[in-house]
Protein backbone atom coordinates (compact mmCIF):
# COMPACT_ATOMS: atom_id res chain seq x y z
CA UNK A 1 0.00 0.00 0.00
CA UNK A 2 1.12 3.62 -0.55
CA UNK A 3 0.56 6.18 2.17
CA UNK A 4 -2.07 8.97 0.69
CA UNK A 5 0.55 11.53 2.27
CA UNK A 6 3.59 10.33 0.57
CA UNK A 7 1.94 10.14 -2.92
CA UNK A 8 0.44 13.24 -2.32
CA UNK A 9 3.90 14.86 -0.76
CA UNK A 10 5.72 13.36 -4.45
CA UNK A 11 3.47 13.94 -6.66
CA UNK A 12 1.81 16.93 -5.95
CA UNK A 13 4.36 19.08 -3.62
CA UNK A 14 7.21 17.84 -5.43
CA UNK A 15 5.64 17.65 -8.92
CA UNK A 16 7.50 14.42 -9.87
CA UNK A 17 6.19 12.96 -12.39
CA UNK A 18 4.87 9.04 -12.09
CA UNK A 19 7.70 7.42 -13.28
CA UNK A 20 9.74 9.88 -10.95
CA UNK A 21 7.80 9.15 -8.36
CA UNK A 22 7.79 5.33 -8.88
CA UNK A 23 11.18 5.74 -8.77
CA UNK A 24 11.56 7.42 -5.84
CA UNK A 25 9.16 4.63 -3.83
CA UNK A 26 10.77 1.88 -5.73
CA UNK A 27 8.17 0.87 -7.04
CA UNK A 28 6.16 0.03 -10.73
CA UNK A 29 4.33 3.64 -12.15
CA UNK A 30 1.62 0.82 -12.55
CA UNK A 31 1.38 0.69 -8.53
CA UNK A 32 1.69 4.64 -8.38
CA UNK A 33 -1.02 5.01 -11.02
CA UNK A 34 -3.15 2.25 -8.96
CA UNK A 35 -2.81 3.92 -5.82
CA UNK A 36 -3.31 7.78 -6.98
CA UNK A 37 -6.39 6.02 -8.05
CA UNK A 38 -7.70 4.11 -4.97
CA UNK A 39 -6.89 7.70 -3.34
CA UNK A 40 -8.91 9.59 -5.70
CA UNK A 41 -5.89 11.83 -7.03
CA UNK A 42 -6.14 13.58 -10.17
CA UNK A 43 -3.58 13.10 -12.33
CA UNK A 44 -1.82 15.69 -14.64
CA UNK A 45 -3.05 16.19 -18.35
CA UNK A 46 -0.02 15.66 -21.15
CA UNK A 47 0.03 19.55 -21.25
CA UNK A 48 0.38 20.25 -17.58
CA UNK A 49 3.32 17.39 -17.29
CA UNK A 50 5.33 19.46 -19.93
CA UNK A 51 4.57 22.36 -18.36
CA UNK A 52 5.95 21.08 -14.75
CA UNK A 53 8.79 19.51 -16.73
CA UNK A 54 10.02 22.74 -18.30
CA UNK A 55 9.33 24.68 -15.47
CA UNK A 56 10.44 22.37 -12.30
CA UNK A 57 10.81 24.97 -9.97
CA UNK A 58 7.50 26.78 -10.39
CA UNK A 59 6.09 29.45 -12.66
CA UNK A 60 8.52 31.85 -13.63
CA UNK A 61 6.65 34.73 -12.94
CA UNK A 62 4.63 36.33 -10.09
CA UNK A 63 1.70 38.57 -11.02
CA UNK A 64 1.79 41.26 -8.58
CA UNK A 65 -1.80 41.72 -6.96
CA UNK A 66 -1.32 45.21 -4.87
CA UNK A 67 -0.49 47.94 -7.33
CA UNK A 68 0.52 51.74 -6.51
CA UNK A 69 -1.35 54.01 -8.66
CA UNK A 70 1.89 53.79 -10.73
CA UNK A 71 1.91 50.34 -11.20
CA UNK A 72 -1.96 51.00 -12.06
CA UNK A 73 -0.34 53.07 -15.09
CA UNK A 74 2.15 50.51 -15.97
CA UNK A 75 -0.30 47.77 -15.97
CA UNK A 76 -2.36 49.41 -18.12
CA UNK A 77 0.65 50.96 -20.35
CA UNK A 78 1.55 47.17 -20.61
CA UNK A 79 -1.35 45.83 -21.57
CA UNK A 80 -2.22 48.51 -24.56
CA UNK A 81 1.42 47.46 -25.55
CA UNK A 82 0.59 43.89 -25.95
CA UNK A 83 -2.75 44.77 -28.13
CA UNK A 84 -1.72 47.51 -30.56
CA UNK A 85 2.12 45.96 -30.97
CA UNK A 86 2.12 42.14 -29.66
CA UNK A 87 1.44 38.73 -31.29
CA UNK A 88 -1.50 36.43 -30.13
CA UNK A 89 -1.11 34.26 -32.26
CA UNK A 90 1.23 31.82 -30.07
CA UNK A 91 -0.40 30.19 -27.27
CA UNK A 92 2.98 29.88 -25.67
CA UNK A 93 4.71 32.73 -26.27
CA UNK A 94 4.48 36.49 -25.82
CA UNK A 95 5.94 38.40 -28.58
CA UNK A 96 5.84 42.18 -28.87
CA UNK A 97 8.26 44.11 -31.88
CA UNK A 98 9.51 47.64 -32.49
CA UNK A 99 11.88 49.40 -33.36
CA UNK A 100 11.48 52.05 -30.88
CA UNK A 101 13.35 51.30 -27.64
CA UNK A 102 11.05 53.28 -25.77
CA UNK A 103 8.20 51.64 -26.62
CA UNK A 104 10.25 48.17 -25.46
CA UNK A 105 11.31 49.37 -22.31
CA UNK A 106 8.29 50.00 -21.37
CA UNK A 107 6.80 46.51 -22.15
CA UNK A 108 9.94 44.99 -19.97
CA UNK A 109 9.30 47.21 -17.36
CA UNK A 110 5.87 45.49 -17.32
CA UNK A 111 7.24 42.29 -17.97
CA UNK A 112 9.25 42.54 -15.11
CA UNK A 113 7.46 44.75 -12.63
CA UNK A 114 4.02 43.79 -13.37
CA UNK A 115 4.20 40.10 -14.23
CA UNK A 116 7.35 39.36 -12.05
CA UNK A 117 8.72 37.82 -15.03
CA UNK A 118 12.42 35.94 -14.33
CA UNK A 119 15.31 37.83 -16.15
CA UNK A 120 16.17 34.35 -17.71
CA UNK A 121 13.24 33.93 -19.26
CA UNK A 122 13.08 37.59 -21.33
CA UNK A 123 14.79 37.27 -24.53
CA UNK A 124 15.33 39.67 -27.61
CA UNK A 125 15.38 38.45 -30.79
CA UNK A 126 16.32 41.01 -33.39
CA UNK A 127 15.88 41.25 -37.50
CA UNK A 128 18.84 43.01 -39.23
CA UNK A 129 19.30 43.96 -42.45
CA UNK A 130 22.46 42.45 -43.89
CA UNK A 131 24.83 45.14 -43.89
CA UNK A 132 24.58 46.36 -40.84
CA UNK A 133 26.89 44.83 -38.02
CA UNK A 134 25.60 42.21 -35.69
CA UNK A 135 27.85 43.02 -32.91
CA UNK A 136 26.95 46.35 -32.60
CA UNK A 137 23.34 45.95 -32.47
CA UNK A 138 23.79 43.41 -30.06
CA UNK A 139 25.56 45.75 -28.04
CA UNK A 140 23.31 48.81 -28.47
CA UNK A 141 19.82 47.22 -27.49
CA UNK A 142 21.54 45.10 -24.57
CA UNK A 143 22.23 48.58 -23.38
CA UNK A 144 19.24 50.65 -24.21
CA UNK A 145 17.17 47.84 -23.11
CA UNK A 146 19.27 46.16 -20.15
CA UNK A 147 19.14 42.85 -21.55
CA UNK A 148 22.69 40.96 -21.17
CA UNK A 149 23.76 40.33 -24.88
CA UNK A 150 23.39 36.07 -23.67
CA UNK A 151 19.72 36.63 -23.91
CA UNK A 152 19.99 38.58 -27.70
CA UNK A 153 19.85 36.79 -30.79
CA UNK A 154 20.69 38.63 -34.07
CA UNK A 155 19.10 37.08 -37.38
CA UNK A 156 20.30 38.52 -40.66
CA UNK A 157 17.57 38.77 -43.03
CA UNK A 158 17.58 37.53 -46.39
CA UNK A 159 15.07 39.33 -48.60
CA UNK A 160 17.17 40.26 -51.46
CA UNK A 161 14.87 43.02 -52.20
CA UNK A 162 14.99 45.11 -49.43
CA UNK A 163 16.60 47.95 -49.73
CA UNK A 164 19.61 49.71 -47.85
CA UNK A 165 18.17 52.94 -48.45
CA UNK A 166 14.73 51.83 -46.73
CA UNK A 167 15.70 50.62 -43.88
CA UNK A 168 14.60 52.22 -40.42
CA UNK A 169 17.33 51.90 -37.87
CA UNK A 170 20.45 50.36 -38.28
CA UNK A 171 19.84 48.18 -35.12
CA UNK A 172 16.95 46.48 -36.94
CA UNK A 173 13.25 45.89 -35.45
CA UNK A 174 13.68 43.88 -32.02
CA UNK A 175 11.19 41.21 -31.18
CA UNK A 176 10.61 40.55 -27.21
CA UNK A 177 9.74 37.23 -26.51
CA UNK A 178 9.00 35.21 -23.04
CA UNK A 179 7.84 31.75 -23.48
CA UNK A 180 5.31 30.44 -21.08
CA UNK A 181 2.07 29.58 -21.86
CA UNK A 182 0.51 30.35 -18.19
CA UNK A 183 1.56 34.23 -18.47
CA UNK A 184 0.56 34.32 -21.90
CA UNK A 185 -3.30 33.01 -21.02
CA UNK A 186 -2.90 35.72 -18.31
CA UNK A 187 -2.13 38.87 -20.26
CA UNK A 188 -5.07 37.67 -22.82
CA UNK A 189 -7.48 37.57 -20.01
CA UNK A 190 -6.61 40.72 -18.26
CA UNK A 191 -6.76 42.65 -21.56
CA UNK A 192 -10.37 41.21 -22.34
CA UNK A 193 -11.26 42.03 -19.19
CA UNK A 194 -10.01 45.86 -19.35
CA UNK A 195 -11.38 46.25 -22.94
CA UNK A 196 -14.77 45.34 -21.32
CA UNK A 197 -14.76 47.59 -19.04
CA UNK A 198 -14.31 50.21 -22.00
CA UNK A 199 -16.46 48.15 -24.90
Amino acid sequence: MLEKKILQNSYYDKKLSMVDTAKLLNVTPATVAYWMKRHGFKRRSISESVYVKQNPSGNPFNIKTQLTERDRELFISGLMLYWAEGSRRNKHVIQLANLDHRMLSLFIEFLRKICGVKEEKLTLNIQLYRKFNRETTKNYWSRALGIPKRFIAVNIHSDIRSKFKNQWSKYGIVRIEVRNVKLKQWIDVALEKYLCEWV
